[in-house]
C-alpha cells in the first residue's frame, strides 16, 4: 500500500461469508444465527487460500444469543429477539433477509434518533474479545483489515430507503449532508474499536457512491469529503486505509485516490484495458486493489483465471497493486479458481 518495492504481490480478495462457511463446511443459515463462526471462517480462509489480507468485523455484544433465537412460523424459520419477535428470515445458504425494510427515518428529525456506539462501548459490551483473539491466532500471518465502511450513501440508502435517498441529494442536500457526517462519526467509531482490538488497516467506503449510481459531481460533492475525513481519523490512529466503491469507479478514481487513502478497490467491472488506465491516472499516488472479473472467477476455468490474474500483475504491479477480486467473490465460485489467483502471485515472485 506504500507502493514500495516488493517480494511478491500480495494477495487480498474480497471475501465474505458465502465462501467463509463452505470453507468451514457450514451453511449461510449456520452463520446468521451464530455471528462467532466467522471468527472460524477468517482464520480457515487464509490457511486454505494462502492469502495475504483478510476483511474482520467487530464481534456480537455479549449475551447475543438471546436475539438469535429461532422460531418457525407456517413452516418458515425466522430469526427472533428474546421476547419472541420475529426480525429476519433464514435462508439455508444465502443472507438472512429482515421482516421489515421500512427505512427508520420517516421524518428528518428522525436523524436524531440515529445513535452513535462509541468505541469504548463496544469494548464494555464484549464486541472486541473475538476480534483480539483472532488477532493473537493469525495477526503475524496476515493482514486484517477492520470493516469501518458506510460513511455516505450506503448509510443514507438504509435510513431513507433506496428512492427517497436519490431524491433527498436533490431536495434537501443540508439533511443529506447532516446524514453523513452522522454516519461517518459511527463509521469512526467502530474503526477505532477495530483499531484498538490491534487490526492492521481500515475498510471505508460506500457501493452506493458508485458512478453505476451518482453522476461524479454528486460523488464529489457528497461522499468524498467525509470518505476523506474517515481517512484522515484512521491514519491518525496509526493504519492503512483503504477505500471500496464498487460499481463503475472510472468516472471518479482521481476523487477516490485524492480522499488520501493507501488504496482503492475493487476495480469492478474492469478489463486489463481499464486497469491499465486506473494504473496511468491514479497510479502515481495510490495503490490498486483488486480487478480480476468476478464472473471469470465463477464462470472460467482455473486456466482462464490465472491467465487474467497473471496480465494483471504485468500490467499494474508488482509494485502498488494487491492481487484480488473486482468484488465479492460469488458464492459458488470453484475453490481451484481462488487457488489460480494464489498460484499466479507466487508464479509472478519469479520475475521480481
Amino acid at each position: 500500500m506504500e507502493r514500495r518495492p516488493v517480494d511478491r504481490v500480495p494477495l487480498f480478495p474480497v471475501v465474505t461469508d458465502y465462501t467463509g462457511c463452505r470453507v468451514i463446511h457450514r451453511k449461510m443459515i449456520d452463520m446468521a444465527i451464530n455471528p462467532l463462526l466467522r471468527f472460524e471462517a477468517i482464520p480457515a480462509m487464509v490457511e486454505r487460500f494462502g492469502f495475504d489480507g483478510i476483511e474482520v468485523g467487530l464481534g456480537p455484544e455479549r449475551g447475543w444469543q438471546a436475539h438469535r433465537q429461532v422460531v418457525e412460523v407456517d413452516g418458515e424459520k425466522l430469526l427472533a429477539y428474546s421476547d419472541g419477535t420475529p426480525y429476519a428470515r433464514l435462508q439455508e445458504n444465502d443472507q438472512a433477509v429482515p421482516i421489515s425494510c421500512d427505512p427508520p427515518i420517516k421524518n428528518k428529525r428522525d436523524l436524531d434518533k440515529i445513535g452513535i456506539t462509541t468505541a469504548e462501548q463496544y469494548e464494555q459490551r464484549g464486541c472486541l474479545e473475538p476480534l483480539r483473539d483472532l488477532i493473537r491466532r493469525i495477526g503475524d500471518e496476515v493482514f486484517l483489515a477492520g470493516v469501518a465502511a458506510g460513511q455516505t450513501m450506503n448509510a443514507l440508502v438504509a435510513w431513507r430507503g433506496s428512492d427517497q435517498a436519490m431524491l433527498d441529494l436533490i431536495d434537501d442536500p443540508e439533511f443529506v449532508f447532516a446524514a453523513m457526517e452522522r454516519a461517518t462519526d459511527i463509521s469512526i467509531e467502530t474503526g477505532k474499536a477495530a483499531i484498538a482490538a490491534g487490526v492492521h488497516g481500515i475498510y471505508i467506503g460506500d457501493a452506493w457512491a458508485s458512478a453505476s449510481i451518482l453522476s461524479p459531481g454528486h460523488y464529489e460533492r457528497f461522499c468524498q469529503p467525509f470518505h476523506a475525513k474517515a481517512a484522515a481519523a484512521f491514519h491518525e490512529l496509526g493504519v492503512k486505509v483503504y477505500l471500496h466503491i464498487c460499481g463503475n469507479s472510472a468516472p471518479i478514481l482521481e476523487m477516490m485516490a485524492d480522499t488520501g487513502v493507501d488504496a482503492v478497490e475493487p476495480l469492478d467491472g474492469m478489463d486489463i484495458c481499464g486497469l491499465v488506465d486506473a494504473k496511468r491516472r491514479v497510479g502515481h499516488s495510490v495503490c490498486l486493489k483488486g480487478g480480476i472479473c468476478t464472473n471469470t472467477l465463477l464462470r472460467d476455468s482455473a486456466d482462464d483465471v490465472y491467465k487474467l490474474c497473471a496480465d494483471a500483475i504485468e500490467h499494474c504491479g508488482p509494485t502498488g497493486y494487491i492481487l484480488g477480486s473486482g468484488d465479492d467473490i460469488p458464492r459458488d465460485t470453484p475453490f481451484e479458481n481462488i487457488d489460480a489467483m494464489r498460484k499466479a502471485a507466487r508464479d509472478a515472485a519469479k520475475y521480481i
